[in-house]
């Protein structure tokens, strides 16, 4: 059960939710979303997965299943051509995903779904490992059950308020709740990892999103093994406040080979130079 709020409050973020996503007023159909939202019964979260898995937001979103690509031609063909596009421009079709947690917000999973590209996901928290194996079934990709940092070895995996903080970072997994709990895990330097899957230096893109960790390990990769993936997201955006790399202790390599070419309210989006 949620904290209750008044129903007014209520109704005033369910219309920011149906304007945002459905494009349109609220209207008396919500009346159950409301009093549900209102009551505690559901929370914001919950009825945003409800909007997001509805038949309106289907026929809203289109073929291709995203509100971002309204696919409007005769049977699909601009779906096909995003497809033939992307994976024309792509050198090997290889996503890495650090920190990979599951499909919700995957950085690799629509790569190796929707274009038929190879992952390897890298995931500490053992409470996950079952969830991805499940949801990522069928696809074209490895799970590698490890924590990674700059070192190689043995360190303890801190349990935050939910799977989505955990970290090797305590502070960074407090930051967010109180720790539930820790567990002994394997940690591995990324390059020599990638090195061992005979993963090419040049590799299409790499998703890091691992809690105090990330910019530490992509300055392990690039200096010390000469690794450029030609895309880079990494958590280090922090609500749009980082707005070059030199306000972050990337290092010198990194700063050298990378454009910062796109950005959301957690990630960065960097941009090989040399491509």
């Amino acid at each position: 059960m949620q904290k209750s709020i008044p129903k007014d409050a209520a109704r005033a973020q369910l219309s920011a939710v149906y304007s945002g996503i459905l494009n349109r007023r609220l209207d008396s159909g919500a009346d159950d979303k409301v009093d549900r939202l209102a009551a505690g019964i559901s929370s914001l979260a919950d009825i945003i997965r409800e909007v997001l898995g509805s038949d309106e937001y289907r026929t809203l979103a289109g073929s291709s299943g995203s509100a971002l690509l309204k696919d409007q031609t005769q049977y699909g063909e601009l779906e096909i051509l995003l497809r033939l596009w992307v994976n024309a421009y792509a050198r090997h079709r290889i996503v890495v995903d650090v920190g990979a947690r599951g499909r919700e917000r995957s950085n690799s999973y629509d790569l190796m779904r929707s274009f038929g590209w190879r992952g390897v996901l890298y995931e500490a928290n053992p409470n996950l490992i079952p969830s991805i194996r499940a949801e990522f079934d069928g696809l074209d990709y490895e799970l590698i059950q490890a924590a990674i940092s700059d070192f190689n070895g043995e360190a303890v995996f801190h349990l935050g308020a939910n799977d989505d903080v955990s970290s090797l970072n305590a502070d960074a997994a407090s930051g967010w709740g109180p720790i539930v709990g820790a567990v002994a895990v394997e940690v591995r330097r990324l390059g020599e990892s990638l090195k061992s899957l005979s993963i090419p230096a040049d590799f299409d893109l790499i998703s890091i999103d691992i809690e105090g960790e990330d910019i530490k390990v992509l300055n392990d990769l690039v200096d010390n093994f000469d690794y450029r993936p030609q895309w880079v997201i990494i958590e280090a955006s922090y609500d749009f406040t980082v707005k070059a790399l030199t306000d972050l202790p990337f290092s010198d390599k990194v700063r050298e080979s990378y454009a910062l070419v796109g950005q959301t309210a957690a990630n960065l989006i960097l941009h090989s130079i040399r491509d």
